[in-house]
């Protein structure tokens, strides 16, 4: 999202490494390395990015080593459902 500077101020990019550093499994695709934090309820339809309970660890634009995906931007701003969960060739998901 253009011109979002919260994701950019220290406080923000200090939490978010603290967040990815304890949970590193993408909750799309079930695969390890997430690299960006995803808002489970996007907030673009009004959800506050400094909410940590709204986070959730995703592939961002380096792509999930394991199937390949940019599981957050094809998540797109859907909330994060069953339903938008990806399809893999396998279920790979270890999730709740």
């Amino acid at each position: 999202m253009a011109g979002r500077k919260d994701l950019t101020q220290y406080g923000y990019r200090k939490a978010r490494a603290a967040f990815l550093a304890d949970n590193d499994v993408c909750h799309l695709c079930g695969h390890p390395a997430a690299d960006t934090v995803d808002h489970v309820h996007a907030v673009s339809r009004g959800a506050n990015p400094a909410d940590r309970d709204n986070w959730a660890p995703a592939h961002g634009v380096k792509g999930c080593p394991t199937c390949g995906r940019k599981c957050n931007s094809e998540k797109s701003n859907k909330p994060a459902t069953a339903a938008v969960r990806l399809n893999t060739s396998r279920d790979w998901y270890a999730g709740p």
